[in-house]
């Protein structure tokens, strides 16, 4: 089985390290075969689009029509095989009992594959690469705007990350979600930090005594959260001036964080 290092096999997530429930009492070999077999990730994809199902689209019950309150609806082995994809890839019962013996086995796994880190990582790297190819041929100002629209929208469009944000709101000391928030702001937030800094150094602005890039980070991804959070729930808000409001806090923000900056920051460009 080809790896890389950077947790990916065959070009996809190494879902070895992050599968703690699959194949329990199998030698560890057998386990990271097993949980990198594509039936594997068939079945966590059914179940992640079940879940979305449940917390994302339903838009509540219909009780004319028979039709429950589904947030907290079961994930059951019979949901994920009587799905079109299982039975298109010939998925059965003993598939899913090789892997798991247990549903709630399985449905911790689930978690777990919600959970991972590889997606958002490899969204970083594309982000990095784009951010460089703009710096240079757009101002400052214009470069923060197509940042956070583009950040915005991405999270935004990303079912992945909706489904995270309703998990980590209903179980906040469930194991997964608290080492997802520490991977998060272990390995995640350090790399927006660097991407800051390259950005920052480009138009000739320094950090303010006292702050670190992490800080910047910090400070930017909070505005992310807290925006998301408005476009999930209702129209889009905007400022006085039209900007949107992540737009606004993230250059209101950065004459407290960085020196360097001109007047206006749609006239300042790299080098």
């Amino acid at each position: 089985m080809p790896e890389s290092n950077t947790g990916v096999v065959d070009g996809l997530d190494d879902l070895g390290p992050v599968l703690r429930d699959i194949g329990t009492g199998m030698m560890a070999r057998t386990r990271a075969k097993l949980a990198n077999s594509p039936e594997t990730r068939a079945f966590l994809e059914i179940g992640l689009d079940l879940l979305r199902e449940d917390l994302i689209q339903h838009t509540g019950p219909d009780f004319d029509h028979g039709t429950p309150s589904r947030l907290f609806d079961s994930l059951s082995r019979e949901r994920v095989l009587a799905r079109p994809e299982a039975q298109e890839l010939l998925l059965s019962v003993n598939m899913f009992r090789h892997r798991w013996e247990r549903k709630d086995r399985y449905s911790e796994d689930l978690i777990s594959y919600v959970f991972r880190l590889t997606p958002q990582l490899r969204r970083m790297d594309e982000v990095r690469a784009a951010t460089t190819a703009m710096i240079g041929q757009v101002s400052l100002g214009e470069l923060v705007r197509l940042l956070a629209r583009a950040e915005l929208e991405a999270l935004r469009g990303d079912p992945l990350v909706c489904v995270q944000a309703i998990l980590q709101s209903a179980l906040p000391n469930h194991t997964r979600v608290r080492e997802f928030c520490k991977a998060h702001l272990d390995e995640l937030l350090p790399r927006w930090a660097d991407l800051y800094r390259d950005v920052a150094v480009a138009h000739g602005l320094a950090l303010r005594p006292g702050r670190t890039w992490l800080d910047v980070a910090l400070l930017f991804n909070t505005a992310i959260v807290g925006e998301l959070h408005w476009t999930r729930v209702s129209a889009r808000p905007t400022l006085a001036n039209g900007e949107s409001v992540l737009t606004g806090a993230l250059l209101a923000m950065m004459p407290a964080l960085v020196d360097g900056l001109s007047d206006d920051v749609d006239q300042q460009f790299a080098g």
